[in-house]
């Protein structure tokens, strides 16, 4: 059986922060969670396609979280513009400006039964509690195909989807499995890391070259990524000039910043969390940017 999972990107953002605003989602493992929850163990994940619409002046951030989302296998973003609107206050009578979605569902719903009608998936899962998409979702029925419903509460799904969709999940459900855990105490300080998370072999001191071969890593994880998570470099960046992923590599990062070749810093991601990062420094102290150009601190 192969799932592919649809994104309304805007309702799909704005009822995470309606559920938890804090809670920070690794992707991979969301699409990995919800290909099981349909499938079950044997279920192939066939791709994720999340849809969101942007304006010219979208902050870098909002940009910077689609790239990285990109990055991820199996995922696709699917852009259409916003547009400028005018409207007039009910209460004061003066006009006033705002941007709108335009396309969006309507991209979604063409895709959607494009991929149904070409046999690209057996069962679609809409992540989205919008009514909107009932058509869509009778189009897909009527060519053989399942689709799924997936919300974060059942308060956010329209009775009129549910009905008409195979199934239904609910994403909190799934947490435990796809939950970011922020950075520990020790593990966010520059200067220190708790010896218990270290094997024995992971505190001795690198050569020169381990050093050297970390840094340009770090240096191409920049250059990829609009931010380097800690977290992600340590656990999760591919990488065969690297130590093994775990206590290794976060020994092999600590000494990074020991030796005054990397630093920590917080920055917010595109969706306005705290984000502990590291990025490479000259031997000098100066930040070293993606572009290869070196940035004065502060």
């Amino acid at each position: 059986m192969k799932v592919s999972i649809f994104f309304d990107g805007q309702n799909f953002y704005r009822s995470l922060q309606r559920y938890d605003e804090a809670l920070r989602v690794d992707y991979d493992r969301l699409a990995a969670w919800i290909t099981h929850a349909v499938g079950g163990a044997t279920a192939i994940f066939g791709g994720a396609y999340y849809y969101v619409g942007l304006s010219a002046d979208a902050p870098p951030l909002v940009e910077g979280f689609l790239k990285g989302l990109e990055l991820r296998p199996g995922y696709f973003v699917k852009r259409e513009p916003r547009v400028r609107r005018t409207g007039r206050c009910p209460a004061c009578g003066g006009d006033y400006e705002y941007t709108t979605e335009k396309r969006v569902d309507t991209r979604l719903v063409a895709d959607i039964i494009q991929y149904a009608a070409i046999g690209a998936f057996d069962v679609a899962v809409l992540v989205s509690g919008d009514d909107d998409f009932v058509p869509a979702v009778e189009a897909v029925n009527a060519l053989g195909r399942q689709v799924w419903v997936a919300t974060w509460s059942a308060e956010e799904l329209s009775k009129d989807l549910r009905v008409r969709c195979f199934g239904q999940i609910h994403l909190s459900e799934g947490v435990g499995s796809f939950r970011v855990e922020r950075p520990r105490t020790f593990e966010r300080a520059p200067t220190r890391l708790a010896p218990s998370r270290l094997a024995p072999q992971a505190a001795l001191p690198a050569s020169e070259i381990v050093l050297e071969r970390a840094l340009q890593e770090l240096q191409r994880a920049e250059a990829r990524l609009p931010h380097v998570s800690r977290g992600y470099f340590v656990m999760r960046w591919k990488s065969h000039q690297l130590p093994p992923v775990g206590a290794e590599r976060e020994a092999l990062v600590q000494q990074l910043i020991e030796a005054g070749l990397a630093e920590v810093f917080e920055v917010k991601d595109a969706e306005g969390r705290s984000v502990t990062a590291i990025r490479a420094r000259e031997r000098d102290g100066n930040v070293r940017e993606p572009d290869g150009n070196v940035a004065l601190p502060g």
